[in-house]
């Protein structure tokens, strides 16, 4: 999820979150798949459409702004990262990207497919770094 959230990064989590309001695109999740926990952001909801088209993402037919992505290659490591669908988005289901998309696990990939709204388990609220060992800090 870089450059949004980093390796090692800590985070509150409130799982109660989507008890009192719907999912919403550009929303961070923590969901359930296989066993672990993940970190992505929601791209597409039920009812929408989704394409990729040369690293744009077209929600919809309507070319999106994510000032949050990064790439950091010129040319993703699988084709399929840059274009893919169209895909129609089934109502309590998610299309999730991760941020930093040339090497994002996520929605794209028919090994990980579309979110059930089951699997999410809350929201972060916000990340922190512990920088340092924090029993070793000596107080002057």
């Amino acid at each position: 999820m870089e450059p949004t959230i980093f390796a090692g990064d800590k985070f509150v989590l409130d799982k109660h979150y989507y008890q009192r309001q719907p999912e919403r695109r550009g929303d961070l999740v923590v969901m359930r798949i296989q066993d672990s926990l993940t970190v992505k952001r929601i791209i597409a909801i039920g009812g929408d459409t989704i394409q990729g088209k040369n690293r744009e993402i077209l929600l919809n037919d309507r070319v999106q702004s994510e000032p949050f992505i990064e790439h950091k290659s010129r040319v993703a490591a699988y084709g399929w990262m840059d274009t893919f669908g169209p895909t129609a988005i089934p109502s309590d289901k998610f299309f999730v990207m991760g941020d930093n998309r040339d090497i994002s696990l996520d929605s794209r990939s028919a090994d990980f497919g579309l979110v059930d709204a089951r699997s999410i388990v809350g929201k972060p609220l916000y990340a922190y770094r512990i920088i340092g060992n924090p029993l070793s800090w000596e107080l002057n």
